[in-house]
């Protein structure tokens, strides 16, 4: 490449030369392939995801629904497959003797084709992690080498970090430092120190799994001369006309009466459980698959979010959002205080029979809510043992209850640390020791509209136990359980997928390959030396068909948290 230098007094108009020799060129070609290869080795690179461990946050090869009922479009996992397992769905699934239902997570209207193209897997872009300048963090999304094959690259979220011990409980992530001995203590459950660790917002808004949404509510709620869909909001107390609450069939849920009311979520239509659309499979199939030996269980979840907007047709309505959960009653209330003005608080107190004194845990006056007919978004979350209250996306009050490892368990399962000890290495794996929380929304003051009225709940890490071919078969698996509990070393990570009841993850994984076991023989662990980075874009979501034409899906690549 020619040097172009300008002189003192020449013209910008004088000619430059421009010829370039065909070494330079090839000198070139080099350096762009040589930086190339050297960003691409210690910078960024691009990976596919193959499988739905991460799922619906990160999908692997899948199928996609649109439900002509609510316009809800979902993704679901692969049900045939090749001989390379999970890793290799037939490209076309269902046939016309045995086609693949879907079921619609919003109304439950069942969708029946044959013939179903498997669609490709999430490509994303990874930031390779630099030692002493770029370090992991808890709840990044990482891509790292499985340390029971270390030739394939596994996608987790990052959950324990070094010098930490991991519990997961009721879902729920505890830490704590631990120091040298304490790694030997048979119950370090009880030990001081543990804190739940919360998740940055975020990544809680990227791992909220809705479970309805009254913007998908069907225009019509028959098919085939029956109804297929009933609102699982239920209103009680139906004031003076005794037909005050308009749901059924509607977006938008009214209320005409003047008396005190609320909106109830119906948990026998709809229990709140760690179910995963995307891993709806028949009935029939469950014994089975995943090849797991016992029945396909759901998980009470007691981390939700509760979301509505109001238009009050007057002014003055009372509202409060309204969480039972844990054995505790969770609220945020919005107080009339004159003129437009609201004074706000957030409290909790025991709930049951006979409930406690209620204790404020954060509070606000004269914020600006709820004007009459105006729409007002407010967003009610319980999740990492904290609460969050959000006004028109603002979050406006928030406030934290720290539990240790034997309230969680008391409170969440009715269990004590002693109980835990002795019993079976199953305990915390049975269903039955949850229980469901309730939601609902109390009004008071006239009558009022709403709209988006949704609820979502968070992501569940299970318990479990080692399955019968692994090393430590029937033993409580890695951090479920006291006897589990991992001390984590200065190299030492742990991670678990998203889409916990379908991810081989640091959990359940078993002894390492012998050439990882000589840096590092401990059973569950990803050491240092195999991270690879943090996932931060989903640069080619998987392809549609516009007709017979592929068509990328723009419209889902987004960043990851």
């Amino acid at each position: 490449m020619s040097n172009a230098t300008g002189q003192a007094g020449t013209s910008p108009h004088d000619p430059v030369d421009q010829k370039t020799s065909i070494k330079e060129t090839l000198t070139s070609i080099a350096i762009a392939f040589a930086l190339a290869f050297v960003f691409r080795g210690f910078v960024v690179e691009a990976f596919l995801i193959p499988t739905g461990s991460m799922a619906p946050t990160l999908l692997g090869q899948h199928m996609r629904f649109v439900s002509p009922a609510s316009g809800v479009d979902w993704a679901v996992s692969p049900r045939e497959y090749g001989q390379g397992g999970p890793a290799d769905p037939r490209p076309f699934q269902g046939s016309p003797g045995s086609p693949v239902d879907a079921v619609d997570p919003m109304t439950g209207y069942t969708i029946s084709q044959y013939g179903v193209r498997t669609r490709g897997g999430d490509r994303i872009f990874v930031m390779k992690y630099l030692t002493s300048v770029y370090d992991p963090k808890r709840y990044d999304v990482v891509v790292f080498k499985n340390p029971n094959d270390p030739t394939q690259n596994y996608i987790k979220r990052l959950l324990g970090l070094p010098n930490e011990q991991i519990a997961l409980i009721d879902g729920d992530i505890f830490r704590r430092d631990w120091k040298p001995g304490e790694e030997s203590v048979a119950n370090p459950w009880a030990l001081e120190g543990w804190r739940v660790a919360r998740k940055p917002e975020r990544a809680q808004r990227a791992t909220w799994q809705p479970l309805f949404d009254s913007e998908y509510s069907p225009l019509s709620e028959e098919r085939d001369g029956r109804t297929f869909f009933v609102s699982p909001w239920v209103g009680v107390g139906q004031g003076e006309t005794g037909s005050a609450w308009q749901i059924q069939g509607r977006k938008n849920y009214r209320y005409t009466g003047a008396g005190a009311t609320r909106l109830e979520w119906n948990n026998q239509r709809r229990p709140i459980t760690d179910s995963y659309a995307y891993n709806q499979i028949p009935s029939q199939m469950r014994a089975q698959y995943p090849s797991r030996g016992r029945e396909y269980p759901e998980y009470p979840v007691g981390d939700v979010r509760v979301s509505t907007g109001i238009r009050p047709d007057a002014a003055g309505l009372g509202v409060s959002l309204v969480i039972v959960s844990h054995k505790h009653e969770f609220r945020a209330e919005f107080a009339p205080a004159g003129e437009g003005r609201r004074t706000l608080a957030m409290k909790m107190r025991k709930a049951g029979a006979e409930p406690g004194e209620w204790t404020t845990l954060a509070s606000a006056d004269s914020v600006s809510a709820l004007d009459a007919g105006t729409v007002t978004d407010v967003d009610f979350w319980h999740v990492d043992q904290s609460l969050s209250l959000f006004v028109n996306g603002t979050r406006v009050l928030h406030a934290e209850y720290d539990w240790t490892p034997a309230q969680r368990l008391e409170n969440a399962l009715g269990l004590t640390l002693d109980q835990v000890m002795a019993g079976p290495a199953d305990l915390l794996t049975r269903e039955e020791n949850g229980t469901q929380p309730r939601v609902w929304i109390e009004f008071d003051g006239g009558s009022f509209e709403l709209c988006r009225t949704a609820l979502a709940r968070d992501l569940h890490y299970r318990a479990d136990t080692y399955h019968p071919r692994h090393t430590l078969a029937g033993r409580p698996a890695r951090c479920t359980h006291p006897t589990s509990t991992p001390s984590l070393g200065p190299d030492q990570f742990f991670v678990c997928g998203d889409n916990s009841p379908e991810s081989l993850d640091a959990r359940l994984w078993d002894v390492p390959e012998p050439w990882v076991a000589l840096n590092d023989p401990t059973i569950g662990t990803v050491h240092r030396d195999l991270l690879i980075g943090k996932a931060f874009f989903v640069y080619f979501p998987a392809m549609y068909r516009n007709g017979k034409i592929p068509v990328p899906d723009f419209g889902r690549m987004r960043f990851i948290w």
